[in-house]
């Protein structure tokens, strides 16, 4: 499988040809990341990754066995990861350099030794992120260990993408595609873990015991290679770390509005965020939104090139990643339809990238995860059939999930039951939605059942850590209503592929397959201004197709659409409309 680059809509990486094993061998006692290793497991093993690497810029890639030499002096360098920055503004390319060491002690004898540059406006700062200067002290290397290949990721752009997708031979190879195309590569993992270090060795000094985890899409095998970092800081560590024995006991200082936990969390965040914004080397455009139902620091990592999100003292989106982590290493097609989804989401305009009213993308994935509950036979067993139950975390309050160890087991067995396509299964998504009754009825994963709606709302999803919430609560009816247009107007466009499929018994040139799904026309493009659905896509009546009429596809979408409009209206005890 080819490694595949990482970059950002804004700053983006850019990088050389690969000359590098594969990337998953690189870790260290780490389990395949489509395998069925703990959520624990695998952020454990990259957190101490993370404590043996420092992130240099140098002047090129040429620079890689210089950078070894020097950083020989201080113990064995393991691995050497190169990527460039693109030019910002007047700020010209920059070649930076990950460098891995053996171990954590030898990290931190580099750090002793290295150097401040003179700055009267840049006071001296301890980070693991440097810049290699010319011809400075020895370079002679303390042990004759050999220097390990430099790896270089590529990068893939749009337009290969696309070449990629029109040479598939399935709509399953097609979806697959997309998602190797699109998942996090070993750079992009290595980057994220690196950001937590540097905030968490930040504040190490006055909180030897602060941990910062990341969450969310960077580790719940849900990502990709445009995906935000979303980080907890827990200033009293993670209940791994303990203190000494001894007698002598640290004093501390106790907040003066210990009454108002909420405006305590406010008041540290402000700190934190004002740390990041005046001292993090690279970190850049900090934004305090602190009056947010969860208080969130938004900032950019200039030289790891990611747009970070930190909270504090959050840890139910790390509880809720260990749960998507476990259906998502539950069968290799969960994933890769998830993204399908997604990216069909947002080409069609469904999803957005700033909050509101609009449908998230964790809305969504708990959508395909109720589809996948109840196909036949079933490919996601429901948390109560896991036995994947909520509990209280002991010292905070919040709400834990508790996974026994065999759930990870019993969902890979349920999963290899069913044997239906990506093909059949993106299909059958459509379908499924197309035919649900979103007005009367919500959505749930802890049963994989519909029911009706306790409250009234457009839309409603069972939060499954705190299981009286919904997680959708913020769509609005319109949202819903194009919602529901889309994923009927999806549904034809796949029957009419299947169609045109048997009847020229081959692949059509241009766009085919799911790539009419994942087209992003003007109109559609034109976000929350209308709910024009593309005819041409439907039609095939573009400049690469071959302009056929599907017989009874109008009739199709009319009848659909009287129907909806004869439907008799609901009511609540409350005399509001469902």
């Amino acid at each position: 499988m080819l490694s595949v680059g990482w970059r950002r809509a804004v700053c983006c990486v850019r990088a050389g040809s690969c000359i590098s094993v594969s990337p998953r061998k690189w870790h260290r006692g780490i389990k395949d990341w489509t395998g069925s290793a703990p959520l624990e497991e695998v952020v454990r093993t990259r957190r101490q990754q993370a404590q043996r690497t420092l992130l240099v810029e140098v002047a090129g890639a040429s620079s890689a066995a210089e950078l070894c030499r020097v950083c020989g002096q201080h113990g064995r360098v393991q691995a050497l990861f190169h990527y460039t920055l693109p030019p910002r503004g007047h700020v010209k390319p920059r070649e930076m350099i990950l460098i891995e060491y053996s171990e954590a002690t030898e990290a931190q004898e580099a750090l002793k030794y290295a150097s401040h540059a003179p700055s009267k406006d840049c006071p001296p700062s301890h980070s693991p992120m440097m810049w290699l200067s010319a011809g400075r002290g020895t370079t002679t290397p303390k042990k004759s260990d050999p220097t390990p290949p430099v790896t270089l990721t590529p990068v893939i752009t749009q337009e290969e993408v696309l070449q990629r997708l029109s040479q598939c031979s399935s709509i399953s190879d097609q979806i697959q595609t997309l998602h190797d195309t699109q998942r996090l590569t070993e750079l992009g993992w290595r980057l994220r873990f690196f950001t937590c270090r540097q905030v968490e060795s930040s504040l190490s000094g006055l909180f030897p015991c602060a941990v910062v985890l990341p969450f969310g899409s960077s580790v719940n095998s849900f990502g990709h290679r445009d995906s935000d970092l979303d980080m907890t800081l827990e200033l009293a560590g993670d209940g791994t770390t303990q203190g000494g024995s001894g007698r002598l006991v640290f004093q501390g200082k106790h907040s003066s509005t210990a009454a108002n936990p909420r405006l305590t969390l406010q008041r540290r965040m402000e700190v934190i965020a004002e740390l990041i914004d005046h001292f993090l080397p690279g970190c850049s455009q900090v934004q305090r939104i602190l009056n947010a139902r969860v208080p969130i620091i938004k900032y950019k990592q200039q030289l790891t090139a990611i747009d970070c999100d930190l909270t504090m003292s959050n840890r139910s989106g790390y509880h809720m990643s260990r749960m998507l982590h476990l259906y998502g290493s539950s069968d290799s097609r969960v994933v890769p339809l998830v993204g399908a989804v997604r990216r069909w989401a947002r080409c069609r305009g469904i999803t957005s990238p700033h909050a509101g009213r609009w449908i998230t993308n964790f809305s969504l994935t708990m959508m395909v995860l109720t589809y996948l509950m109840n196909t036949s036979p079933p490919v996601l067993l429901p948390l109560t059939a896991l036995q994947v139950m909520p509990g209280v975390d002991e010292e905070t309050g919040e709400p834990v999930f508790r996974v026994p160890s065999e759930s990870a087991t019993t969902a890979a067995a349920t999963a290899a039951r069913n044997t239906e396509s990506l093909e059949s299964l993106l299909r059958g998504f459509f379908e499924f939605f197309d035919k649900f009754n979103f007005r009367e009825r919500g959505m749930s994963i802890v049963t994989g059942r519909n029911f009706v709606k306790p409250v009234h709302c457009a839309l409603y999803i069972q939060n499954p850590l705190d299981r009286d919430l919904n997680v959708s609560r913020n769509v609005t009816l319109e949202e819903v209503e194009r919602l529901k247009t889309e994923v009927t107007h999806a549904r034809y466009v796949m029957e009419a592929e299947a169609q045109e499929s048997d009847s020229t018994g081959g692949v059509s040139e241009g766009l085919w397959g799911a790539q009419r799904l994942w087209w992003r026309s003007s109109s559609a493009a034109q976000r929350h201004i209308d709910t024009v659905i593309d005819w041409r896509a439907v039609f095939h009546s573009g400049e690469n197709s071959k302009g056929k009429e599907l017989p009874n596809l109008v009739s199709k979408l009319k009848q659909k659409a009287q129907q909806r409009k004869n439907q008799t209206p609901r009511y609540t005890r409350k005399g509001k409309i469902l």
